[in-house]
């Protein structure tokens, strides 16, 4: 039970449970004390006794609030595991993959990409956001047998690292290529024209056409609409048949991103994943 507690923060969507906690344990004390006056009680004894019968009332409402997200959650991680087993299946890793915890690609992604990729069999990849999502799509052009490369771009130098050593560990360099590049505020690639805050890519060289562009960085934490940039700055650069997955489209940010790309690229469809974090998927094949 306490494990239980602990793993349920108070977060800003449990706020009105508060409100109505509140609420109820006024109405139960004013309930009381109107009774133990109309019987001539004292009314602090009728209040007393509303606010134990409110907060008895409270308790079960929890019970029953804590055993739902509980089973809501462990929902979720047989979901997950499940989608797990089937990327093991069909990726077929020489070395165990890396965590797909916190802020790394979710076993949802990782399927959505692996689903991309035996759709359109694209040949040249940018990732945004390096990590376990980079090994999965190289096992990919690897099975392809085809020609394809997978750049992936990192603003954290020591984490890009980590993943060109995972890189070489599965044997995997040929299909990989990570780059690390720093975010700098630059101007004119935010909304309207703005300033925001991106990778600086000026020094990397990248391929002339993308056919498929992952966008699940740079950090929220950055900036607002952090991520809007990546079409952009790389609009040009998208093939006439491009696919760009986003990811964390369960923030607001990203929602609205999705629709303001729709703008740059209204020859492109958009499809939404509903998973626990959200992905959207911005197609060109329909319009050819």
């Amino acid at each position: 039970m306490l494990h239980a507690l602990k793993q349920l923060q108070i977060k800003h969507d449990d706020h009105p449970l508060l409100w109505w906690a509140l609420i109820i344990v006024s109405l139960f004390a004013a309930a009381g004390a109107a009774i133990a006056l109309w019987f001539g009680y004292p009314i602090w004894a009728g209040a007393l006794m509303g606010v134990l019968e409110a907060g008895i009332l409270i308790i079960l409402i929890t019970l029953v609030h804590i055993y739902r997200s509980l089973e809501k959650r462990q929902e979720i991680q047989q979901g997950k595991q499940q989608t797990y087993a089937q990327i093991i299946h069909l990726i077929a890793p020489r070395a165990p993959l890396p965590p797909m915890s916190q802020w790394a690609a979710t076993p949802e992604l990782a399927l959505e990409l692996i689903h991309q990729m035996i759709s359109h069999r694209p040949k040249t990849i940018v990732e945004l956001g390096s990590g376990c999502s980079s090994l999965i799509m190289g096992y990919m052009l690897e099975q392809q047998a085809e020609q394809g490369h997978l750049i992936s771009i990192d603003h954290d130098r020591e984490y890009a690292q980590k993943t060109r050593r995972n890189v070489s560990l599965h044997g995997l360099d040929v299909h990989i290529t990570v780059l690390d590049a720093a975010l700098e505020l630059q101007p004119s690639i935010g909304p309207n024209g703005r300033q925001s805050t991106w990778y600086q890519l000026r020094d990397l060289t990248l391929p002339e056409s993308i056919d498929l562009l992952v966008v699940d960085g740079p950090p929220e934490k950055v900036t607002p609409w952090v991520r809007y940039p990546a079409v952009p700055v790389l609009a040009e650069k998208l093939s006439d048949q491009a696919v760009i997955v986003l990811h964390d489209t369960h923030r607001k940010d990203e929602t609205a991103i999705i629709h303001a790309w729709m703008d740059i690229l209204p020859d492109a469809t958009v499809e939404w994943r509903s998973t626990d974090k959200g992905i959207a998927i911005l197609d060109r094949h329909h319009a050819s």
